[in-house]
C-alpha cells in the first residue's frame, strides 16, 4: 500500500469533532432593532459603546442601532474594513464621532435624518442646528430641482446638496432628484453657491443664477474607489495587485443554459479559453489559462470554491455565485503550489447582508435547436452518387430504376434521432442578515432536454451560506452544498466503437432504408455497411448515470490581537457515483450476446484541514504590511465497484437483475481502492509603501504520497512588483491617465497530478496456473516504478500595466508573459524485451507566451447608454526540449484515426501531424510524373518532402496546431430606461482540429455508407477537373495511413454571436415587490466558421490536448424567456 504522510487518523478523528463543535456555534444569531427619532435630535443623542479592534463597519452597524441613525457611506471609499475602536459611556453621538472620524480622515455631516460620511474636510460639521449666519439671507422665495447622475447616466441616490456657507442642504431621493429652498443671497451677500458631493465622486460647485432647475453630472473619483478582490487565503484592494489577477462579477456572467460554472467566464476574462468538450446536457468544460504546459498530465486550473480547493464546477449552481477570480501567473497562484501550474479559478458564492430579509426568484423556459446539421448526401443525391462512383470503378448500377422508385424519398437520419426540446430553469434564494450574522439560503433545480432523443438531465441544488459573531473578536462562517444530477443516454464516445451512440450511425446510415421497425419488429439495417440502425441505438441502449455530491467549508477566525486573526477551516467533499449501461437485443451487438448489462459505482472522498493566520499592521500612516502564514493537511480516497454480464432471459430488468445473466458466458467483476495525502506549508508577505510602490513574495512547500521518500516535497517561491504611477506627484497634473500602474512578477508552482504508486512496484491479477492439482490465480507487475520521479515545474515571468483614461472612460490592462513547464511527467517508450511498453519519467520542456488584453469603455453616458468590454489573448506553444533517446513522440487517437498528434522540439505541442496535399492528379501522364504511381487521374497528390520519388512516412509535416494564435471576446451592452440590450460575440483564430467525420466521408469504411455531401457534389472528374475533393474512386489506395492530410486537418477558426439578451426592468407601484424585470435572450446565434462539423469547438478528446471531432454532440441554439423577482 501507498505510503501516506503523517498523521492520518488523528486527523479525521481531529477534524469530524472540530466540525461539531463550530456547527453549534453556528447556532446564535443576534438580532437589530430600531426605532426612528427626528433629525435634529440625532447628533445630540447620548450612546454608550465599546469596541475594541472591529471594522469602521460593524463600528457604524452598532451606532446605528444605538442612535437610531442611518450612516449613508461607500465602504470602498471609506475602507470600511479598517480595524478602530470606540470607548463613550453616555457621550452625545456628535462628540463620539468627532473622535471616532478625526483619526481616519473622515468627516461627516447632517444632512436631514442622515449622515453623510465624506473625505472633504470643507464640507465636515461639528453640531446640529441653523448657522447664525443664516439670520443674515433674505427670506427664501424660491426651490431648486433637478437631478444627480454619473457619467454613464445612472441617477445617484444619497447625493449631498448644500448651500455653500450654510448648513442647508439636501440629499437626492432613490431616483436621483432633489428640491431644495434656497435664499436670494448668500451669507456674505454674493450669489449663492450649490454644492454637490457624494462619496467616491468628484464634488462641484454650482453657482444659482436665475434657473429653477439644476441638472449635474458627477465625476468618478477614481482615486477613492479601491474594488476588493479576493486572492488565495485572503483578499486584496485591486489596486495594489502585483500579480496577474482577472476578476468578473456576477452583473458580467455569461448566462445561458450553463451546466458548469466556468461557461459563466466564455469571452469574459482575457488569457482564458473555455470550450466545450461535448454540447450534450452535463457534456465537459475544458478551459486553459494560457495554454498548456505539460505533455502527459492534466492541464486543468485548481478550482477553488470558497476556500476548498479540488471542487469541482458542475454541482453548483451558477445562479449561487456572486464573482470568479482567474490567478492567471505564478506569482498570484503561487501559494497553492503543486496544484496551480495552470492557474487557479477562485468562486465565491453569494453571502446574506445585513437588512430585512430578501427573497429572489429567477426562472427561465429555454427551447433549444440544433445549431447546424452536418450536410450529409440527401437520399436522391445519395442514390445518384453511388451510382456514379460505381460507373467509374467499372461497376454496374448499384440502383435500378425500380430499386430507386421503390425507395421514394427515403430517410433523414438526422430528422429521426434530433428534436427541438426545452430547458428550463428555476432559483429561489432568501438572504438577510443582522448586526452580527448574515445567512444565503440558495434552491436550484434546472431540466434539461437534450436535442438528442432520449437524453437529458436534471440537476437538483441546495446551498446555505451561514456566518455569525458570536463574539466581537470570534466569527464562525459555513459554506455548504449538496447537488443530485440525473443524466440520461448521453450516447457519444471518442472510441472506434462506432456503434456507441446514434449520432454517429445516423450520418452514416443508408438513407434508402425506411425509417420504423420492418415486418418482423426489428429495426433493418444493412449488413454491407456494419453499422447499427440509429433508432435501435436509440431506444435499444438505456444509459444512466446519477451523482449525489455534498461539499463545503466550516471555517473560525478569532481576533487575537488588533490586526492579527488565525482562522481554523475545515473541508470536506463527498461525491457518490452511480453508472448502469444496458445494450437490449433490439440491437445487433445485444442480440448477439442475449444483451449487456453493466453497472458501475464510485465513491470520491476528500478532507482538507488548515490553519493559517494573518497579520495586518499599517505603520506611520505610510507602511502597510500584510503576513500570512499557514499549514494545511489533505486526503483523497476513492473506491469504485463495478459488475457486468451477458444472456439475459429478458431486456426487461434492465441492470436490475445482473445475477440473472449467463454467468459461463460472461459475468465481470472489478474493484479498486486508491487514497492519497497532501501536506502543505505556506507564506506570503505584502508590503506597500505611500500606496504608490507594492511587493509580494510568497513560499509554499508541498509534500505528497504520490512521489517517493527522494522529491516528496518541493518548493514553490514568487515574488511580485508593482509601482502605481498615477499616485506619483509629477502624474497629478495630467489629463490623460487616471489611473496608471506596473507589474512585474515571477513565480514557480508544480503539477503532481500523476496516478497512484508510479514509484512503487505494484501488481495485478495474471493468469491462473495449475498447482496442486488446482488452478490459482496468478499476479503480475503491473509496471517498472521509478522512485527517481520529481514534480513537473512551471516558471512564469509576467510583466503588466493596469491603466484608467478620460477620467476611467477607458480602462484595462496589458501583459506579456513566459511561461516554461520543465520536468514533464510521461511515458518513456520501452523496448518489447522489457515486457512492458513505457515507463513514467522526468523529461522535456514546454513554452507558452503571449499578450492579454483587457479593455472597458464606456462609450456613451447618459439616458442612452452604450458600453463596450474586449478581451484578446495571443499564445504561442512551444516544445522547447526533448531528451536525447527520443526526437518526436506521436499519439493521439479518435475513431479508426491514430498517431496524428506529434510533439517535436520547436513545434507547438500535440500538433498536427500527417501529408500535404497540393492539388488532385488530372491525368495518367501526370501519375506517372509523380511519386504515386499507383494512383488514378482524380486522386489526391500529394506532396514528396524529400524528393526520393516516393510517398512515405518521412513525408509527414506539420499541418495544423490545437493551439488558437488568438481569442477574442466582446461585448456591447446598451440601456435606455429600462431596457438593457446585451450582445457578446467571440472568435477563436488560427487553430486546427482532426474532423474524423471527413475521414469517414472521404475514405469510407465501405461503399455504401453515407458521406459529406460536399466532398461528393464537388468531387473531381473528367468534366469536373476544377473540383476542390478527390474522385471518390477507389478510396483505400490513397486512404489508411495516409488519411491524416491536409483535407482530414480542418481549420476550427470560427467567429461566434454566444449571446444576445434584451431585458426590461418593470416599474413598481407596490411596495411588496422589490425588483422585477422579464428578458428574452439567445444562445449560438450565429457561427461563421469553415468547419464542416457541428460545432468547431467540440471537442471528442475531452480535456485532452488535441482537438478531434467525431461524434460529437451538435451544439444547441436556444432562446430563453425569463424572469427575475425581488421582494
Amino acid at each position: 500500500m501507498e505510503k501516506p504522510l503523517e498523521p492520518q487518523g488523528r486527523f479525521i478523528t481531529f477534524m469530524r469533532l472540530s466540525i461539531a463543535q463550530l456547527l453549534l456555534a453556528g447556532l446564535f444569531v443576534s438580532v437589530s432593532y430600531a426605532t426612528s427619532v427626528s433629525g435634529q435630535e440625532i447628533l445630540e443623542k447620548k450612546i454608550s459603546l465599546r469596541l475594541e479592534n472591529k471594522s469602521l463597519k460593524t463600528i457604524l452597524s452598532s451606532i446605528e442601532s444605538q442612535a437610531e441613525a442611518s450612516f449613508m457611506y461607500s465602504p470602498r471609499a471609506t475602507r470600511a474594513d479598517r480595524i478602530t475602536s470606540v470607548n463613550a459611556t453616555e457621550k452625545p453621538l456628535g462628540e463620539v464621532l468627532t473622535t471616532l472620524f478625526e483619526p481616519l480622515n473622515l468627516h461627516y455631516r447632517l444632512v436631514g435624518k442622515k449622515i453623510v460620511l465624506s473625505n472633504s474636510p470643507t464640507e465636515r460639521m461639528t453640531g446640529v442646528g441653523i448657522d447664525r449666519n443664516l439670520e443674515q439671507l433674505d427670506l427664501i422665495d424660491r426651490t431648486i430641482t433637478g437631478k444627480v447622475s454619473d457619467e454613464t447616466g445612472e441617477r445617484l441616490p444619497g447625493v449631498s446638496i448644500v448651500v455653500k456657507g450654510t448648513q442647508r442642504g439636501t440629499v437626492t431621493n432613490e431616483q436621483g432628484t432633489y428640491s431644495l429652498s434656497v435664499p436670494e443671497q448668500a451669507p456674505n451677500g454674493g450669489p449663492v453657491t450649490l454644492i454637490f458631493s457624494f462619496v467616491g465622486y468628484l464634488s462641484q460647485e454650482i453657482p444659482v443664477s436665475n434657473q429653477s432647475t439644476i441638472d449635474v453630472t458627477l465625476a468618478t473619483d477614481t482615486k477613492s474607489l479601491e474594488e476588493v478582490v479576493v486572492v488565495g487565503y485572503g483578499s486584496q484592494r485591486k489596486s495594489d495587485l502585483t500579480g496577474s489577477v482577472a476578476s468578473v462579477s456576477e452583473k458580467d456572467f455569461t448566462q445561458g443554459v450553463n451546466n458548469s460554472a466556468l461557461q459563466l467566464l466564455n469571452g469574459k476574462a482575457s488569457g482564458v479559453q473555455i470550450s466545450q468538450s461535448s454540447s450534450a446536457p452535463g457534456g465537459g468544460i475544458a478551459i486553459r489559462i494560457r495554454g498548456a504546459g505539460s505533455i502527459n498530465s492534466s492541464n486543468e486550473p485548481l478550482i477553488v470554491i470558497d476556500g476548498l480547493p479540488g471542487a469541482t464546477t458542475t454541482s453548483i449552481s451558477p445562479e449561487d455565485i456572486a464573482s470568479i477570480q482567474i490567478l492567471k501567473d505564478a506569482s498570484a497562484a503561487a501559494i497553492y503550489g503543486s496544484r496551480a501550474a495552470n492557474g487557479v479559478v477562485l468562486i465565491t458564492t453569494k453571502k446574506g447582508t445585513k437588512g430585512k430579509p430578501q427573497v429572489n426568484y429567477s426562472a427561465y423556459l429555454g427551447v433549444q435547436t440544433v445549431a447546424k446539421r452536418m450536410e450529409y448526401l440527401t437520399t436522391p443525391q445519395y442514390i445518384k452518387v453511388l451510382n456514379d462512383l460505381s460507373a467509374d470503378q467499372g461497376g454496374a448500377p448499384k440502383f435500378t430504376p425500380d430499386q430507386i422508385s421503390a425507395i421514394g424519398n427515403g430517410t433523414d437520419w438526422q430528422d429521426q434521432i434530433f428534436r427541438t426540446a426545452l430547458a428550463q430553469n428555476h432559483q429561489l434564494s432568501f438572504s438577510g442578515g443582522s448586526d452580527n450574522s448574515n445567512y444565503y439560503l440558495g434552491i436550484n433545480y434546472l431540466d434539461q432536454d437534450g436535442v438528442v432523443l432520449r437524453s437529458g438531465l436534471k440537476k437538483y441544488n441546495v446551498r446555505l451560506n451561514y456566518q455569525v459573531s458570536p463574539s466581537d473578536k470570534f466569527k464562525v462562517t459555513l459554506n455548504l452544498n449538496t447537488n443530485r444530477t440525473l443524466t440520461d443516454n448521453i450516447l457519444t464516445t471518442n472510441s472506434g466503437n462506432e456503434n456507441a451512440g446514434p449520432i454517429n450511425t445516423a450520418l452514416q446510415f443508408d438513407p434508402t432504408i425506411a425509417a420504423g421497425k420492418d415486418a418482423s419488429g426489428n429495426y433493418p439495417f444493412n449488413p454491407v455497411i456494419s453499422l447499427e440502425n440509429p433508432l435501435a441505438l436509440l431506444y435499444g441502449v438505456d444509459q444512466k448515470k446519477v451523482v449525489n455530491r455534498t461539499f463545503g467549508t466550516l471555517s473560525a477566525d478569532y481576533e487575537i490581537l488588533k490586526g492579527w486573526t488565525t482562522t481554523l477551516r475545515l473541508g470536506g467533499d463527498i461525491a457518490n457515483e452511480r453508472n448502469d449501461n444496458y445494450n437490449s437485443t433490439i440491437t445487433q451487438k445485444g442480440l448477439s450476446s442475449g444483451g449487456i448489462g453493466s453497472v458501475g459505482t464510485g465513491e470520491d472522498t476528500h478532507w482538507i484541514s488548515e490553519l493559517f493566520t494573518t497579520y495586518n499592521h499599517t505603520f506611520n500612516g505610510i507602511h502597510q504590511l500584510s503576513i500570512l502564514g499557514g499549514a494545511t493537511l489533505e486526503r483523497y480516497d476513492s473506491n469504485d465497484l463495478g459488475a457486468s454480464s451477458i444472456g439475459f432471459l429478458s431486456d426487461a430488468s434492465l441492470t436490475n437483475l445482473l445475477q440473472s445473466g449467463d454467468g459461463d458466458r460472461g459475468d465481470n467483476v472489478s474493484s479498486g481502492r486508491l487514497s492519497n495525502q497532501l501536506n502543505s506549508y505556506l507564506g506570503r508577505v505584502n508590503y506597500t509603501l505611500k500606496d504608490k510602490y507594492l511587493l509580494t513574495a510568497s513560499i509554499r512547500t508541498d509534500g505528497t504520497s504520490r512521489f517517493s521518500d527522494k522529491n516528496k516535497y518541493a518548493v514553490f517561491p514568487s515574488f511580485a512588483l508593482g509601482w502605481r504611477i498615477s499616485e506619483e506627484p509629477f502624474m497629478q497634473q495630467n489629463n490623460v491617465f487616471s489611473d496608471l500602474k506596473l507589474r512585474l512578477s515571477y513565480g514557480q508552482s508544480g503539477n503532481q497530478a500523476i496516478g497512484n504508486f508510479q514509484t512503487l512496484q505494484t501488481f495485478i491479477a495474471g493468469g491462473k496456473a495449475v498447482l496442486g492439482g488446482g488452478l490459482v490465480q496468478g499476479v503480475e507487475p503491473a509496471r517498472i516504478p521509478n522512485p527517481d520521479l520529481r514534480w513537473e515545474t512551471t516558471e512564469e515571468f509576467d510583466i503588466g500595466v493596469d491603466f484608467g483614461l478620460i477620467k476611467g472612460r477607458l480602462s484595462g490592462s496589458l501583459e506579456y508573459y513566459s511561461k516554461t513547464t520543465r520536468d514533464q511527467l510521461f511515458n518513456k517508450p520501452l523496448p518489447t524485451t522489457s515486457g512492458f511498453q513505457n515507463i513514467l519519467v522526468n523529461f522535456g520542456e514546454v513554452q507558452n507566451k503571449g499578450l492579454d488584453l483587457m479593455l472597458e469603455s464606456r462609450n456613451l453616458v447618459g439616458d442612452f447608454k452604450w458600453n463596450t468590454n474586449l478581451t484578446l489573448s495571443t499564445l504561442k506553444n512551444t516544445v522547447v526540449d526533448l531528451p536525447d533517446f527520443i526526437s518526436q513522440i506521436l499519439t493521439g487517437g479518435v475513431g479508426f484515426t491514430s498517431n496524428y498528434a506529434l510533439v517535436q522540439e520547436g513545434s507547438s505541442m500535440r500538433s498536427y501531424y500527417g501529408y500535404a496535399i497540393d492539388g488532385i492528379l488530372q491525368s495518367k501522364e501526370e501519375v506517372a510524373a509523380s511519386a504515386q504511381p499507383n494512383a488514378q487521374p482524380g486522386h489526391p497528390r500529394f506532396v514528396d518532402q524529400n524528393g526520393d520519388g516516393k510517398i512515405s512516412p518521412d513525408d509527414r509535416v506539420i499541418l495544423g496546431s490545437p493551439f488558437p494564435k488568438l481569442i477574442v471576446g466582446l461585448t456591447n451592452g446598451f440601456s435606455y430606461k429600462g431596457f438593457d440590450l446585451n450582445v457578446l460575440f467571440t472568435a477563436v483564430q488560427g487553430v486546427s482540429s482532426l474532423d474524423n467525420n471527413i475521414v469517414e466521408s472521404l475514405y469510407p469504411i465501405n461503399f455504401e455508407r453515407n458521406r459529406i455531401a460536399e466532398h461528393y457534389l464537388d468531387r473531381w472528374t473528367p468534366e469536373n477537373p476544377g473540383a476542390r475533393y478527390p474522385s471518390g474512386v477507389n478510396p483505400s489506395t490513397y486512404g489508411g495511413a495516409l488519411a491524416v492530410n491536409s483535407l482530414t486537418i480542418s481549420d476550427a477558426s470560427f467567429i461566434r454571436l454566444k449571446t444576445a439578451s434584451l431585458s426590461y426592468a418593470i416599474p413598481l407601484a407596490g411596495k411588496k415587490v422589490r425588483s422585477a424585470s422579464v428578458y428574452v435572450a439567445a444562445d449560438n446565434l450565429l457561427t461563421i466558421t469553415k468547419f464542416l462539423g457541428f460545432d468547431p469547438d467540440a471537442n471528442a478528446s475531452g480535456n485532452g490536448v488535441e482537438r478531434a471531432s467525431y461524434n460529437s454532440y451538435p451544439l444547441n441554439r436556444t432562446v430563453r424567456f425569463g424572469i427575475n423577482v425581488g421582494f
